[in-house]
């Protein structure tokens, strides 16, 4: 499986390579302690519990961000959205997709990625030196980092663009 880091799936249109996602930190620190009234997102410790208090992202609520850019590159690297189409919009093509996506893991399939949805999504990260990747089906998400405080941020092409509920720097 190939790797693409995750601003490559929102650069790169029809791109087919894999994707990964990386954070730094170190230690079993306490578990991850986030929200949306951080304004965006913060983990610590194990990375497999970072996303666990996250959202929630849908067509009504914190729908134009880029979490909803980290969203879509999960559901890219994963088969259910076509590569390339990070836009950081949660429209119904994201919607749809996020059922789908909800639906093959026995989630309760609502459209809404909300806690459960993104506690799933974290089972498949992983640490790879001071990076953290998402080990999707179909792509492996890469380039994704956390600052010593926490908050988890996006490192390629000579930018720095950390997730946040709040703004849509670094979207396309």
């Amino acid at each position: 499986m190939s790797g693409l880091s995750v601003f490559g799936t929102w650069a790169r249109r029809g791109a087919v390579t894999a994707a990964a996602v990386m954070l730094a930190g170190v230690g079993l620190a306490p578990s991850a302690q986030a929200s949306v009234s951080q304004g965006g997102i913060y983990g610590s410790g194990v990375v497999t519990d970072d996303w666990g208090d996250e959202g929630p992202l849908s067509t009504t609520s914190n729908s134009h961000n880029i979490v909803v850019g980290l969203w879509q590159s999960i559901l890219i690297a994963d088969g259910y959205l076509p590569g390339g189409s990070a836009d950081c919009y949660f429209g119904p093509n994201t919607k749809a997709a996020t059922i789908r996506w909800q639906e093959a893991r026995n989630l309760g399939a609502d459209g809404i990625v909300g806690s459960l949805t993104f506690g799933r999504a974290d089972n498949n990260l992983y640490w790879v030196g001071s990076e953290i990747r998402y080990d999707g089906r179909d792509l492996n998400l890469y380039n994704m980092h956390r600052t010593s405080s926490g908050r988890w941020y996006a490192d390629g092409g000579g930018s720095t663009v950390y997730f946040s509920y709040t703004s849509t720097n670094g979207c396309p």
